[in-house]
C-alpha cells in the first residue's frame, strides 16, 4: 500500500512542500526541526500570555486583599454585638493585643475578661439603633429598666454607664434615656469633653444624683480616675455603643477611643473588680 508523500503525516499543523527541499536532504530531520521551532514559538506565546494575565491579576488581587481586610474588620465590629457572650469575650481579648502590642500572652491573659462578664443578647432580634434602646433594655436588661427609675443613695453614682464614640450620639442617647427614668431617679449625665471641662464634670457629679452617665470613653475614663468624681457604688451595667460611623469605624477601631476604653475604663482597678465579682455587666449594643 502506497503512502502520500506530498504532505506531512504528523498532526503538528505544518504542511511540508517537497519543492522547498534540496535534493538528498533528510525530510524527517527538517520536519523535526520545524516541529521544535513551532513548539518554541508556542511556549514563548504562552509565557507572554501568562505574564500579561498575571500583571492584570496581581494589582486587583492585592486591592481585593486590602479591601477584604477592611470588610472583614467591619464585619467583625458589626456582628460582635449580635454574637453570644463567648464570642464577645474573645473579641475583647483580641482588642487587648492591639492596645498592649508589646505584652506577652501571659500578660494579656491576666487582663482577659471572662465570657461571664458579658450579657448574652444574641437572641434579641430587633434593631439596635438609638430609638430602639428602650425596647432593647426592656427585653434584655429588665433589671436595668427598673433601676433607671430608682434613686441611688449617693450622688454621682449611676446604675448605667453608656459609652459611645461621639458627643452627637451621646446627646441622642441621653434624650432617649431621659424618657426611661423615674420622677425622682436623678439626672442623665452627659459626659463628653465638648463644652465641659473635666473639673466641671467632677463638680457636677459630686452635687447631683444621676441614674445614668452617657459619654465618650476618653471623658468617662478620666472621670473614673478622678478622685471622688464618678462613684461605682450603684453601677450595674456598662453599655457600649458599637455603631459604625460614616468613615466605617466603630469605637473599637479608632485607636484613641479603643485605648481609652480598654486602659482607662476596663483596666480601672475598682471597676475591674466589680466586673470580675459579677456586680457589673458589660453590654454590647
Amino acid at each position: 500500500m502506497s503512502h502520500n508523500t506530498g504532505g506531512d503525516d504528523l498532526e503538528d499543523g505544518f504542511d511540508i512542500d517537497s519543492e522547498n527541499f534540496s535534493p538528498g536532504e533528510d525530510v524527517s530531520q527538517v520536519v523535526q526541526e520545524l516541529a521544535k521551532e513551532k513548539k518554541r514559538k508556542r511556549k514563548k506565546k504562552r509565557k507572554a500570555e501568562v505574564s500579561t494575565s498575571e500583571a492584570e491579576h496581581i494589582q486587583p488581587q492585592a486591592k481585593r486583599r486590602k479591601t477584604g481586610k477592611v470588610e472583614e474588620d467591619m464585619s467583625e465590629t458589626l456582628t460582635v454585638a449580635l454574637q453570644p457572650s463567648t464570642v464577645q469575650a474573645e473579641y475583647f481579648y483580641s482588642l487587648l493585643g492591639k492596645v498592649h502590642k508589646n505584652s506577652t500572652s501571659l500578660e494579656l491573659d491576666d487582663l482577659r475578661l471572662s465570657d461571664a462578664a458579658f450579657v448574652d443578647s444574641h437572641e434579641y432580634g430587633s434593631s439596635r439603633d438609638i430609638e430602639h434602646l428602650p425596647q432593647f433594655i426592656a427585653q434584655v436588661l429588665p433589671v436595668l429598666k427598673t433601676r433607671l427609675t430608682q434613686r441611688s443613695a449617693n450622688k454621682g453614682a449611676p446604675t448605667l454607664l453608656l459609652i459611645t464614640s461621639s458627643a452627637l450620639r451621646a446627646t441622642e442617647f441621653t434624650r432617649i434615656l431621659r424618657g426611661m427614668r423615674g420622677p425622682k431617679s436623678g439626672e442623665i449625665a452627659k459626659l463628653f469633653a465638648r463644652h465641659f471641662k473635666l473639673e466641671e464634670h467632677a463638680q457636677y457629679l459630686q452635687n447631683h444624683h444621676v441614674c445614668a452617665g452617657v459619654g465618650t470613653a476618653g471623658r468617662i475614663g478620666k472621670l473614673l480616675g478622678h478622685a471622688s468624681a464618678l462613684s461605682l457604688n450603684a453601677l450595674t451595667h456598662i453599655l457600649i455603643d458599637s455603631h459604625i460611623d460614616v468613615k466605617k469605624r466603630s469605637i473599637f477601631d479608632i485607636p484613641e477611643t479603643r485605648d481609652a476604653l480598654i486602659k482607662d475604663i476596663f483596666e480601672n482597678t475598682e471597676l475591674k473588680q466589680s466586673i470580675v465579682s459579677g456586680k457589673v455587666s458589660i453590654v454590647l449594643f
